[in-house]
């Protein structure tokens, strides 16, 4: 797996791939945001600093029979533009559709 098939196969153009993991019958894609691509999601200013992470699991498309998700490590954000901290803005996502993993 690479960067190239997360943008080929999945549309993940912004996204680093980081590792596969393989868990009773599943894949699993961890994934995090290209640094370059970080941004703040109220202004789109790129002034950012950043404050940790939360990891997101999102459920795709499969590969054969094996189920295949993408664990997302999304960044929380300090604005020095708009003062705001909050969590970056991913594409394939909605907000609040995710599972938090803990």
């Amino acid at each position: 797996m690479s960067t190239s098939l997360l943008s080929h196969a999945f549309g993940l153009t912004d996204q680093e791939y980081l590792k596969t993991e393989y868990k009773q019958g599943t894949v699993i894609f961890h994934i995090k945001t290209k640094d370059s691509k970080l941004r703040c999601s109220s202004c789109d200013s790129r002034n950012i600093i950043k404050k940790g992470t939360v990891d997101r699991l999102f459920r795709t498309l499969p590969i054969g029979l094996r189920p295949v998700y993408l664990l997302a490590k999304v960044q929380r954000l300090q604005c020095n533009d708009c003062g705001l901290i909050r969590q970056e803005r991913l594409k394939y996502a909605e907000e609040k559709k995710a599972i938090l993993i803990e």
